[in-house]
């Protein structure tokens, strides 16, 4: 029911022209810190944070086409006493196209994509990684004014119930392109 109603509110996005406003082409730099929300990942990692790359491109009715990409690591839960030496992570690069419209200086931004997951553990013997490629989806709303970007996002990727849904916080600044 959940998958429903996201898959609704995000493309009720494409379809409102009336929340827009005057766009152009930009490029954003982002920090983003985030929570995992589901209990497979969040035991190990439960939080995380990385930096995220931006480009929006004008389009027709005032809106704007996205294209993003993060670097997200989450460390391994402090609670857990591994040997010293010893270093377990998970690592995820989202990459995602999306459809952001406006109302003033909020947008909502509905994206997809995929995620590529890393789980890395290393240790004295040598570094293993398992690697995977998942199918993944956002949705973002925020506030901008001038130069910096403010958003919050629910992000999922992969299948129940092993999906890494995670909620994220963003701090975004323009580097190329108008402000508003």
């Amino acid at each position: 029911m959940i998958k429903r109603v996201l898959f609704v509110i995000l493309f009720s996005g494409l379809f409102a022209p009336t929340f827009a406003q005057n766009t152009n082409n930009q490029f954003k730099v982002g920090f983003d810190a985030v929570a995992v929300l589901n209990e497979y990942y969040k035991t190990q990692f439960p939080a995380g944070f990385g930096l995220s790359f931006k480009g929006l491109m004008a389009m027709p009715n005032e809106a704007q086409l996205t294209f993003s990409g993060n670097y997200l690591y989450f460390p391994l839960n402090s609670n857990y006493i591994i040997p010293k030496g010893e270093n377990i992570s998970l690592h995820q690069i989202p990459v995602f196209i999306g459809y952001r419209v406006y109302r003033q200086s909020f947008f909502f931004e509905p994206q997809i994509g995929a995620s590529f997951l890393i789980n890395r553990n290393k240790n004295i013997v040598g570094t293993n990684s398992s690697k995977n490629i998942q199918f993944g989806f956002s949705a973002e709303i925020g506030y901008v004014f001038n130069q910096l970007e403010l958003s919050l996002r629910y992000q999922q990727s992969g299948a129940a119930p092993y999906q890494m849904a995670i909620l994220g916080a963003r701090v975004a600044y323009t580097i190329a392109g108008a402000s508003y």
